[in-house]
């Protein structure tokens, strides 16, 4: 898949239909109201402990995201415990 070029990381309309194609099961991991970790994979119904999941981490400070680190590939299961930072 090609991607359109991006301006400061923002995919224009038709690059994010393409990667709403490509990513075939999604998961997000909250607390509470605030997303915490979400986890794209490219297979329908793969599994947890799969080790190809791209991840991202939520950060907040006072209800607001103030960092997203990722993504980092890895098993959605043990998300919590990848290479963060």
């Amino acid at each position: 898949m090609v991607l359109a070029d991006n301006a400061g990381g923002i995919l224009s309309r038709d690059a994010q239909i393409g990667l709403n194609t490509y990513w075939r099961d999604k998961r997000y991991d909250f607390t509470g109201d605030d997303l915490i970790y979400m986890g794209f994979h490219g297979v329908h119904n793969a599994g947890t402990d799969d080790s190809n999941w791209t991840i991202w981490k939520f950060t907040y400070s006072t209800g607001d995201i103030v960092r997203i680190e990722g993504p980092l590939t890895g098993v959605y299961d043990d998300r919590v415990s990848l290479d963060w930072g």
